[in-house]
């Protein structure tokens, strides 16, 4: 019991470190994170571009809301826009663990000892 006690501190103390050093670079002003977006329907490609570029702290770069800017009869790229919205919303549902999934992690842990 006791070496799983031990085993147990030393992954506690490495995810420890871990969060120390992710809430030091997004202090430092690494984070790419956002907590709005613009999107041009007439610019789809901006709004692609935007969506692949990665976060240097977080696994997946958040751009908060997404707030879609359109001219007065304006067609032509909202289609497209509107799928990449689609892929942007399911990566961003992948990238973010559920509060579900995070109480099964605890629930398993819980149960382990």
């Amino acid at each position: 019991m006791s070496g799983n006690l031990l085993s147990l501190q030393r992954r506690l103390a490495r995810v420890e470190r871990r969060l120390v050093d992710i809430a030091n670079s997004a202090r430092s002003g690494e984070c790419d994170c956002r907590k709005i977006t613009v999107a041009d329907a007439g610019k789809p490609e901006e709004f692609e571009r935007e969506m692949n570029r990665g976060c240097r702290v977080h696994p997946f770069r958040d751009l908060g809301e997404v707030v879609i800017f359109s001219h007065a009869g304006q067609e032509s790229g909202s289609a497209k826009l509107d799928q990449l919205l689609q892929i942007y919303l399911a990566r961003r549902s992948q990238g973010r663990p559920s509060l579900s999934q995070l109480r099964k992690v605890g629930v398993a842990l819980r149960d382990e000892f």
